[in-house]
């Protein structure tokens, strides 16, 4: 129950691949994993790819890479798993050697050079995509047994109702990523400027602020913090929030955007009397 909280509770965190891997070797005993989701146009993407070894991860992570560029369309598993899945059947398990597979540089890529004794392949479709898992063992195991394959079996619909989650949230995430702009930094010459700016029109806006009182407004606008503004000024925070509530009273407002909205009226008041 542990393991598979664990899982649940990585769907859509980049250490789910781990979490999956780890549920699934424990469950199957076996070394390598990959898993591909294939959308409604026959495109893979690729899930997981994981192994116990880091040497063999790397292969691993090379060798799906190759599928999802192409390699996928010879592969034989995925051809038959499509053609054999219906409503009544929506999933398909079965035992894979590499003996099996006929085109043999697909055979020698993806087996031999991976150092794969067997495969233990679920495909299955789920809200209009075709999910793919592969559970390898090498050449230093044991052939899966029939009850590997039951045990697949059992697991099969909670595995795929956790991938599809998983890349649905994937999903979700890559629409709402927006990108990254680095802020403005204003020179200390434009900084200025604008202080005086701010300042002068304040002082001209209904109210009657006095000249401290604008100073602090103007610094507030600019985003210096009370801290800053009393070390600038020269004065304690508790003079700087005491000018601050007075002149705010004077204006009307309570917060800063209030206050950028009462300095771009009294400006455009200004330009209009010019």
């Amino acid at each position: 129950m542990n393991e598979i909280a664990n899982l649940v509770g990585g769907i859509g965190d980049s250490h789910f691949s781990q979490s999956f891997f780890s549920f699934c070797h424990d469950q199957l005993n076996m070394d390598q994993c990959t898993v591909f989701s294939f959308d409604p146009q026959g495109n893979p993407h690729c899930l997981i790819a994981e192994a116990l070894h880091s040497q063999a991860r790397n292969v691993t992570r090379t060798l799906a890479q190759e599928y999802t560029e192409g390699a996928f369309r010879r592969d034989p598993n995925i051809t038959l798993g499509q053609a054999a899945l219906t409503p009544n059947h929506p999933m398909l398990v079965r035992c894979v050697s590499p003996a099996h597979i006929r085109d043999p540089g697909y055979r020698r890529r993806f087996y031999h050079d991976a150092l794969v004794r067997q495969e233990l392949a679920l495909v299955t479709s789920i809200n209009d995509r075709t999910l793919y898992c592969s559970f390898y063992r090498s050449d230093e195991q044991k052939d899966f047994a029939h009850e590997d394959t039951l045990r697949l079996q059992y697991l099969g619909s909670f595995l795929a109702q956790t991938l599809s989650k998983h890349t649905q949230l994937l999903e979700l995430g890559h629409r709402h990523e927006t990108p990254q702009t680095e802020p403005a930094i204003l020179s200390l010459e434009r900084r200025e400027r604008m202080y005086e700016d701010l300042r002068n029109t304040l002082l001209k806006a209904a109210g009657g602020l006095t000249q401290r009182e604008a100073q602090i407004c103007a610094s507030i606008a600019l985003g210096y913090t009370t801290l800053g503004i009393g070390l600038n000024l020269g004065i304690s925070i508790n003079t700087v929030a005491t000018h601050r509530k007075r002149a705010y009273a004077k204006l009307g407002i309570s917060c800063q955007n209030e206050l950028f909205a009462r300095y771009y009226d009294n400006r455009d008041e200004a330009r209009n009397l010019n």
